[in-house]
């Protein structure tokens, strides 16, 4: 715990400079760590006394869903605004996605992701042949269905989804990323973080 300074500009209501909690695992690259990471998000913020909900997606997935509408180059832009759909609602992410450049034709195909309900089976089943020509985008299926197996071991008290357009907004990330958010309090992300193998390799 201490504190660390925005490098970007930051938005409203938030500070330069600020006080954060950090848990970072070095040296290991099993879902286990992602498993114990949620536990412990889950068991700080019963402590304080905070409902939340926890959620799950994971980076090669998104680079999947990419790759299979045949924008792979455009991942960083699709997954920028894809990441304010909660905050600006489908058209205005689908405006902004044909003002990147993104053709119509894969607009469209990624346009029922917006409206996918159901537990993670559900979403395994639907993303399976949509991501079956992507290395990357199956990889990322079997670490997220691998770690709600893991989960349901553990049993966390906390809400966990899988949030499948969730993106955080951050190219550094290669794996599972996850966000938390008070369940009874609109006052956004509470907790976020994901697995960041090629930045961490750096030092």
């Amino acid at each position: 715990i201490q504190p660390v300074w925005r490098a970007d500009k930051p938005q409203k209501g938030r500070y330069r400079e600020f006080y954060q909690c950090d848990v970072d695992v070095i040296g290991s690259n099993s879902l286990l760590n992602e498993t114990e990471l949620i536990q412990i998000i889950e068991e700080i913020f019963r402590k304080l006394g905070i409902r939340i909900l926890i959620k799950i997606n994971n980076r090669k997935i998104l680079a999947g869903i990419a790759e299979s509408i045949g924008e792979k180059e455009h991942l960083t832009g699709i997954t920028t605004s894809l990441d304010k759909l909660e905050k600006t609602g489908k058209e205005a992410v689908v405006n902004e996605l044909r003002q990147r450049g993104i053709s119509p034709s894969a607009i469209e195909r990624i346009s029922p992701l917006f409206d996918l309900r159901g537990d993670y089976r559900t979403k395994l089943k639907y993303l399976h042949p949509m991501l079956a020509g992507s290395a990357p985008g199956m990889e990322g299926l079997q670490e997220i269905e691998t770690l709600f197996d893991l989960l349901e071991v553990v049993k966390p008290e906390a809400e966990i989804i899988w949030d499948i357009l969730l993106a955080r907004g951050l190219d550094y990330y290669t794996g599972t990323i996850i966000e938390v958010i008070a369940s009874s309090l609109p006052i956004g992300s509470l907790c976020g973080g994901g697995r960041y193998d090629d930045l961490a390799g750096i030092f």
